[in-house]
């Protein structure tokens, strides 16, 4: 009975457990399902709030508001990227000394401005000596073998034509008297001899066969004076056709010759002129001048202005030095880098114009044409370089300026437009103050696009033709703010 008393308490106990527990989750509930309603009540008191602004006759007076219609109207964007002026590497280079030598003058000085030619300095180079005197030399050789070939070239000619008279059988004195003053070289005692010799071994034989008919010589005597006509003949033509072909190969080994001089002037000359910097005048009484063969004038390649002067007169140069920095600075570049954030929104073509404005000078734009637009990505800077080319007459512009560089971007031919600073922010949303009558405004909400430094593209929330305010904006959020408060 005891045990069944205890029982029933236990079980009390648990449903008593139960219940509490049912209450405090109905409560919990309860709560969670009032708390959305109080928020919404927070929204519907937000959006009852106040957004319409009224201006007092007074406050009319004393602020400055003024206002533009919302008109459509193409756009363009446009990114302002920092810069820097640069030396046109076209025109900027370092005269450096072709060899080793020693300075014996220097005429120029920093900050003059030179023409283009104009010795610089000179420089006394052993060097430029040696060059100079395997030129001459080589110079002579090829003007030597210029000579032998034009020589071999004549006898040759000369040597055809006697070929062909004799082989025609012209009389002798015909032919002494046609190749007296020509040139036959050694082939005049070797052909005309044989040819004489020929001749006569005619004659007797023509006279022999009368005679042997008579029986005043032999038929033996007969044939020996034809056989004799006949090698004197074969001894003629061998002659000929050997001289036409000795006289020929010496002809092309002296053509071999002078072609070999050739090469060798040339490789001398370019030899020269690579040590010099500039062309060689073959022809130059300096050339040849022996007190002048090591004497070497530094020149200007361009007509510009000497930017620095490394080296004075006396000092000892070695090959490459840089003597001089030579500029022109009629046009300059305009270095830029774009960066990754920029590249969806520029648009740049080939030589396309763009603008660039110069801290030094705030009220100017200056024109430039884009040069060069890189493709690789800086590794460090995540950007890519940029190359423009701005015209410089009056020197106005100089290397190492800062600059800034319009570049266009996204262009859209026909939008709903504002003026920039008629778009205001709050909360991050974007509105602007319509103009319901001449002293009431309207706010009103917009959803933004395309933006420049002067207008603003408007994809919701406006209209053609509506006043929005554009000078005294933010006079406007003021006083709405205040009304809220209120």
């Amino acid at each position: 009975m005891k045990s069944r008393v205890i029982t029933i308490m236990v079980i009390l106990i648990l449903f008593a457990g139960i219940g509490i527990y049912w209450k405090q989750n109905q409560s919990n509930t309860v709560a969670e399902t009032t708390a959305p309603d109080i928020g919404s009540a927070v929204e519907t008191a937000n959006e009852e709030a106040p957004s319409e602004v009224a201006l007092s006759e007074e406050k009319m007076k004393n602020i400055q508001l003024t206002v533009a219609p919302v008109k459509r109207q193409p756009l363009s964007q446009i990114r302002m990227v920092p810069g820097r002026l640069q030396y046109d590497d076209r025109k900027h280079v370092s005269v450096k000394a072709p060899a080793d030598g020693v300075l014996v003058e220097v005429r120029v000085k920093t900050g003059d401005k030179v023409k283009e030619g104009q010795v610089l300095a000179v420089l006394n180079s052993p060097e430029i000596g040696t060059a100079r005197a395997d030129l001459l030399q080589r110079t002579a050789e090829y003007e030597l073998a210029q000579k032998q070939f034009g020589w071999k070239n004549e006898i040759q000619s000369n040597v055809q034509k006697l070929v062909d008279a004799l082989l025609s059988k012209q009389p002798m004195p015909e032919i002494e008297k046609e190749f007296a003053n020509e040139k036959l070289g050694d082939y005049r005692s070797q052909l005309l001899p044989a040819y004489s010799r020929y001749l006569l071994a005619e004659m007797i034989n023509s006279k022999s066969a009368p005679l042997a008919k008579s029986g005043a010589i032999s038929l033996q005597s007969l044939k020996r004076r034809e056989t004799e006509m006949q090698d004197a003949r074969a001894d003629l033509k061998s002659l000929c056709e050997q001289s036409i072909y000795d006289v020929k190969l010496e002809r092309d080994r002296e053509q071999a010759r002078v072609n070999d001089a050739e090469h060798r002037m040339t490789i001398s000359r370019q030899n020269l002129e690579a040590l010099m910097g500039s062309s060689v005048n073959l022809g130059s009484k300096e050339l040849k001048a022996a007190e002048k063969l090591s004497r070497l004038e530094v020149i200007a390649p361009f007509s510009g202005t000497i930017e620095d002067r490394t080296f004075s007169k006396s000092e000892r140069v070695n090959r490459s030095d840089a003597l001089f920095t030579l500029a022109q600075t009629d046009t300059l570049w305009v270095a830029a880098d774009i960066r990754e954030s920029d590249w969806a929104a520029i648009s740049l073509t080939g030589s396309q114009e763009l603008q660039v404005k110069v801290n030094s000078y705030p009220d100017e734009t200056f024109p430039a044409r884009l040069y060069y637009l890189g493709r690789s990505v800086s590794p460090v800077t995540n950007s890519v370089p940029l190359i423009a080319e701005i015209k410089n007459p009056d020197g106005k512009l100089r290397p190492g300026m800062f600059v800034h560089v319009l570049i266009p971007g996204k262009q859209k031919s026909d939008v709903i437009t504002v003026p920039a600073r008629a778009v205001l922010d709050d909360a991050q949303q974007e509105f602007v103050f319509v103009k319901t009558s001449d002293r009431s405004f309207r706010r009103v909400d917009i959803q933004s696009g395309l933006k420049t430094e002067d207008w603003v593209e408007v994809q919701n929330g406006l209209t053609e033709g509506e006043q929005v305010v554009d000078e005294g904006a933010f006079t406007l959020k003021s006083e709405l703010l205040l009304e809220r408060e209120e």
